[in-house]
């Protein structure tokens, strides 16, 4: 081979390692723009993620502070309940006292038919009547303040965190989404765009105030809590003297009959009365065998308007002096007082002289839709990063190479975009007793959070968009 061509090979060989070497740098640019995307597209995935499980959190939180207040709220009704109980005993002792002191009927007789222990009691009432208008007044206060507390600031509390949940969601996975990208800084930079259209949500509709006959969970849960507490079950007590009265009834005694309840009328209304009367049996010719009442003691307090108990007459008569016992019941009462077993003239004494609490009753509470309660509370959002915030060669790259990189980065609506889903659901910490599963419910604050797969209507719902931007 001659040198001429020898050079000749060697200047071809030259144009093919530049051509090579051209090549070798377009694709390293090329792997540097897709190392870029992908690296952006991973770090905006985690992104989605983090705000999307933020968000559920949010979720979560709220649900269950919820249920906190629920719980507080049958909390404070058990004590309004405690309280009217409290009054009405209070107010029995005093009439009771009153009786003790009129000698109607007297403590001795009391203790000689029925036992010293009774005797005692009933002759401690005196002591008892100058603390029941103190007492009276600091009840009524109390009651007053749980009132004001269940009506405006518990109900009013729910309706503020249910009203404020869609912001107070969207603030927190605004924020983590800011911070990922640029920690210390506020959200609503340029570097990321959170879409505001969900891709699918279901938190509107989700939790529903409960309002008027829709309390009805409420109230028995109220019922459920002060079946607890020995001192709002019935105060039903009779005792009675050993030995026969009249021929013409041996098998009955003497009664010294205590009657008492609490009881929640309605939604609105907690009534407790108490009443204590000795029955005395007598008998004549015309009715037979049959029990003349001497009330001892009674009282009642309700809030609003409590109903009128079933056995009372509204203005009873105070002095039997003039009449029949026995013929004033049968002409004005259709009470049993041959084989009756309640305090009816008592019962009428209270009525008369019940004490009125000024109340708004159970406000409406917030809880889970019907036709949503039985499944979680999801929602699946869409992150993205706009084109020019991503450093590739074309974009914000600090790498030059003879000025703009002319292959472009190509992204479908000008920008990433990743699609991430999360719920917050119902779980219990620990097993029931009884083995039953709870729905979900806004009682028991056992609400969640977790990230959950895109469903396949959500990554089309997200193609379409992206599309079509």
């Amino acid at each position: 081979m001659t040198r001429r061509s020898r050079q000749r090979l060697r200047g071809q060989a030259m144009v093919l390692a530049v051509f090579v070497l051209l090549l070798g740098i377009a694709a390293w640019l090329r792997l540097y723009d897709a190392g870029q995307l992908v690296h952006d597209k991973s770090r905006l995935t985690q992104g989605a993620d983090a705000a999307a499980y933020s968000g559920a959190l949010a979720q979560a939180r709220a649900l269950n502070l919820l249920a906190h207040i629920n719980r507080a709220q049958v909390a404070h009704q058990v004590a309004m309940a405690h309280l009217v109980t409290y009054a009405s005993a209070a107010q029995f002792v005093q009439t009771e006292g009153a009786r003790a002191a009129l000698r109607n009927p007297p403590t001795t007789l009391v203790g000689m038919l029925f036992g010293p222990a009774h005797g005692a009691a009933y002759a401690s009432a005196l002591a008892g009547r100058s603390l029941a208008a103190p007492a009276m007044l600091a009840l009524s206060a109390a009651f007053a303040e749980h009132d004001r507390v269940v009506n405006d600031v518990l109900w009013q509390a729910q309706r503020a965190i249910v009203a404020s949940l869609p912001a107070t969601r969207w603030a927190a996975m605004q924020a983590v989404l800011g911070e990922h990208y640029a920690p210390g800084s506020a959200p609503g930079g340029t570097e990321f765009v959170l879409d505001p259209a969900f891709l699918d949500d279901g938190l509107p509709g989700f939790v529903a105030a409960r309002q008027g006959a829709a309390r009805a969970d409420m109230r028995e849960l109220v019922l459920a809590a002060t079946a607890r507490y020995g001192f709002l079950q019935p105060r039903d007590a009779t005792a009675r003297n050993a030995w026969v009265v009249s021929p013409r009834c041996p098998a009955k005694r003497h009664e010294l009959r205590r009657r008492g309840a609490t009881r929640w009328e309605g939604y609105d209304t907690w009534a407790s009365a108490d009443t204590q009367s000795y029955h005395a049996l007598r008998s004549n010719r015309w009715i037979g065998c049959y029990f003349r009442e001497y009330p001892m003691g009674w009282g009642h307090t309700g809030s609003g308007q409590p109903a009128a108990p079933e056995q009372h007459v509204e203005t009873p008569p105070t002095d039997f002096g003039a009449q029949d016992f026995w013929r004033w019941v049968r002409e004005h009462t259709d009470w049993d007082i041959a084989g009756g077993s309640g305090n009816p003239l008592a019962t009428s004494y209270g009525h008369a002289a019940r004490v009125r609490w000024p109340a708004r009753g159970l406000p409406g509470y917030m809880g889970l839709a019907v036709e949503r309660a039985d499944g979680p509370l999801r929602f699946a959002i869409r992150a993205l990063r706009p084109a020019s915030s991503i450093p590739t060669l074309d974009r914000a790259s600090q790498v030059a190479v003879g000025g703009r990189w002319p292959g472009g980065t190509r992204l479908p609506g000008g920008a990433l975009a990743a699609v991430s889903a999360a719920e917050t659901y119902f779980v219990r910490p620990q097993a029931r007793a009884d083995g039953r599963d709870e729905a979900p419910n806004l009682f028991h604050p056992y609400w969640q959070a977790r990230l959950v797969p895109v469903s396949p209507a959500e990554a089309a719902e997200a193609r379409r968009r992206q599309e079509g931007a």
